[in-house]
């Protein structure tokens, strides 16, 4: 299979993946979100198998430098910077949550929800960071 056709496959079914998605979720219909992900799954062991080829396959330019080693650590550091503040904030505001629950009980499920979000969220970043420290 070709870089061309290859292209043209995975721009259609993420085209058709994005609608499912959305009519399913406008429309709430459980079917619709189903199918789109069966579509991902689908598709997953022909991104896998051309993997080193999608990234040169949707660039217009193969000899403009699209990233270097600056452009690496500014994405690496704005996205810890961002984990960082985005699981503060959830903490937070679940903690909020949690302490009003005589005043707003309907509302502590959602405040545990949070909490517990904010945690796999750590637990996902440890992780992750220990495993790319050892590797590299």
């Amino acid at each position: 299979m070709n870089q061309n056709s290859l292209k043209i496959i995975l721009i259609l079914t993420s085209a058709i993946q994005t609608v499912l998605w959305v009519a399913g979720l406008i429309l709430a219909n459980v079917k619709l979100v189903i199918s789109a992900l069966i579509i991902i799954v689908a598709i997953l062991p022909l991104v896998y198998v051309h993997r080193n080829d999608i990234s040169e396959m949707f660039q217009r330019d193969s000899n403009k430098i699209v990233e270097d080693e600056r452009t690496q650590l500014i994405n690496d550091k704005s996205s810890t910077l961002t984990l960082g503040v985005l699981i503060g904030t959830i903490i937070y505001v679940g903690l909020i949550i949690v302490s009003l629950r005589n005043v707003y009980p309907q509302f502590l499920f959602t405040g545990y929800t949070l909490l517990i979000t904010a945690l796999f969220g750590l637990v996902i970043f440890i992780i992750s960071s220990s495993y790319y420290k050892r590797r590299y």
